[in-house]
């Protein structure tokens, strides 16, 4: 019978249990150890914290949900594993290698990756007990979205082309990494060390640097806010394609899905962009006032200076976009009702950066402001009434409602 949190049986946990105590003996040198091949099995959702599991082969292993904090995992073979969720808080991961490896929402929080490879992995015919031989080849970009890296040692990490949308990298140590094509939108990077860091072709859209490491990528000629794809003419085709979509229910037409696009200074204003999913774009100081964007997903976006005056929010996800110095007034911020549903879906504003920013919107009900940083922003009461603000940085001053 399966163990009704972790879903596997007790008979499988016992062999686990033998191959870790086998392999720990190993890396204790004590005679009848095996160095471990774990590859594709599933550990997900286990008690693993202090596990020693150095050297190990765990290819296309699972441990997504799993809790291996201060693990030792030096040197480990972690190619194309799920480590989705998992807590690998104070974990040591010197030298490992973890090409294609899936660390979405994964806790790194101080743990060591001085020398760990994240390039994109790729795994040709493989033959383990569990995985069958395929000559399939399977290509997989190293993913760490949302990923927390707080003070992580990355000193000569290889993070080329690795996904770290919107991760947290503050006061992490990146000295002599390789983050070559590596996508850090909205990813925050304050304190971070960053000498002898190589950000060639590195999508930094949104990214929270400080003033003086922007002023150090200015010398050496690399702009945060470049790379990105303007759309140019081709905007208009598409909004226009999405207002046939919308007209006709979906029949024709086509919803407007945009993804690392440059929208800087765009004129949205009034636009019906409900239900559009524009994800990890530079919008900065674009015109969104009057716009429709009920039920769109904005998430990761910056949009530094925009004007979302009026702007019609209601259940948009807005999740750790930069709204930073941006206009929200006389905005609309409710819950939606999902249709054949009991559910409400809220604006979601979760880790947004919502410094200096005017708030004081028409009207809100429930919105999620979970660690998003309101500091210096201006806000009334129909914003923060009844809406989820733990964990975030409050406004000094609230201001009347807008008339």
């Amino acid at each position: 019978m399966s163990n009704p949190v972790t879903g596997h049986s007790a008979d499988y946990i016992a062999e686990l249990k033998k191959r870790l105590n086998s392999h720990r003996k190993w890396v204790n040198g004590v005679r009848g150890g095996i160095n471990a091949d774990l590859s594709f099995y599933d550990m997900s959702q286990l008690p693993l914290a202090g596990v020693a599991l150095r050297n190990a082969k765990l290819v296309g292993a699972s441990f997504a949900g799993s809790n291996l904090s201060k693990a030792d995992l030096k040197a480990t073979v972690l190619m194309m594993a799920d480590l989705e969720g998992a807590n690998l808080s104070g974990a040591d991961l010197l030298g490992a290698d973890l090409r294609g490896a899936c660390l979405n929402g994964a806790n790194l929080a101080e743990a060591n990756l001085a020398g760990a490879d994240l390039r994109t992995g790729s795994l040709g015919a493989v033959s383990t007990k569990r995985q069958p031989l395929s000559a399939m080849p399977l290509s997989r970009r190293t993913e760490l979205v949302d990923a927390n890296l707080s003070r992580a040692i990355l000193v000569g990490s290889n993070l080329g082309n690795c996904d770290l949308t919107g991760a947290e990298l503050v006061d992490a140590d990146l000295s002599g990494a390789d983050l070559t094509g590596a996508i850090l939108v909205s990813t925050d990077l304050s304190g971070a060390t960053l000498k002898n860091t190589t950000l060639a072709g590195a999508l930094l859209c949104g990214a929270l640097l400080d003033e003086e490491t922007i002023a150090d990528m200015a010398r050496h000629g690399i702009n945060p806010e470049g790379n990105l794809v303007p759309l140019g003419e081709r905007l208009f085709e598409l909004l226009s394609l999405h207002q046939d979509w919308l007209d006709s229910e979906g029949r024709t037409g086509q919803r407007l899905e945009l993804d690392l696009a440059d929208l800087s200074g765009a004129p949205l204003g009034e636009v019906d962009l409900s239900a559009a999913k524009i994800q990890r774009c530079n919008l900065r100081n674009a015109n969104l006032s009057g716009t429709n964007l009920m039920m769109a997903d904005l998430s990761y976006c910056n949009l530094t200076g925009a004007d979302l005056r009026g702007a019609n929010l209601s259940g948009c996800s807005l999740r750790r976009v930069n709204l930073t110095r941006a206009t929200l007034l006389d905005s609309i911020l409710l819950s939606v009702q999902v249709a054949a549903s009991d559910r409400a879906w809220p604006t979601n504003l979760q880790y947004a950066r919502l410094n200096d920013a005017d708030l004081r919107c028409r009207s809100a009900d429930g919105v999620i402001l979970r660690f998003a940083d309101m500091t210096g922003a201006k806000v009334n009461m129909a914003l923060m009434k009844g809406s989820d603000t733990s964990g975030a940085k409050m406004p000094t001053t609230r201001v009347p409602a807008a008339v």
